[in-house]
């Protein structure tokens, strides 16, 4: 992958205006892309660069980069993580990210912090559900439950199309 050339090679390190377009580029694309693009890429990615821009020694440069990590970690954060990748990219990213925004943007940091809570907090209720023997699934009815539940209703209508309707209305 040559965009991946722009992060990796040591020759391109400094190139301030490269970094913020990847970012920039990552923000829009990430949430659309692939789900194995985005895993294997685009999170690993904005964590090396956010490892990389806590060590960005030119303060205004680290300040524009945080600040464009943050559009693009709000972005991420809307997309399905695996846990395996919130605990290995996700979190480490945004912990650098809260690092470089409580020197710059305090107003942005309070709400990385948030971020960064709410994940544990999801991580952590999954844990305890996992250990108790309780999985996310048997809590909320599985797909099949859904299915049959479904199924079960259209089989209780007529085939007229006033009733078929009734079906999707709000229940008052």
């Amino acid at each position: 992958m040559q965009l991946g050339a722009f992060v990796e090679d040591p020759q391109y390190q400094n190139q301030h205006a490269i970094h913020l377009e990847i970012i920039r580029t990552f923000s829009h694309v990430g949430p659309n892309a692939e789900p194995r693009f985005r895993d294997e890429f685009v999170i690993p990615n904005l964590h090396r660069l956010s490892t990389r821009n806590n060590q960005q020694p030119v303060e205004t440069r680290r300040a524009d980069v945080a600040l464009h990590l943050f559009e693009a970690y709000s972005a991420m954060s809307c997309c399905f993580i695996s846990d395996e990748l919130m605990v290995n990219h996700f979190l480490p990213g945004l912990r650098c990210l809260r690092t470089d925004l409580e020197h710059f943007s305090p107003e942005h940091e309070i709400i990385v912090n948030t971020m960064i809570q709410e994940w544990e907090q999801k991580l952590d209720a999954k844990l305890t559900s996992e250990a108790s023997g309780l999985s996310f699934p048997a809590t909320f009815g599985t797909a099949e439950d859904a299915k049959t539940k479904f199924l079960s209703k259209m089989g209780q209508l007529t085939t007229s199309g006033a009733m078929l309707a009734t079906v999707f209305q709000r229940k008052k």
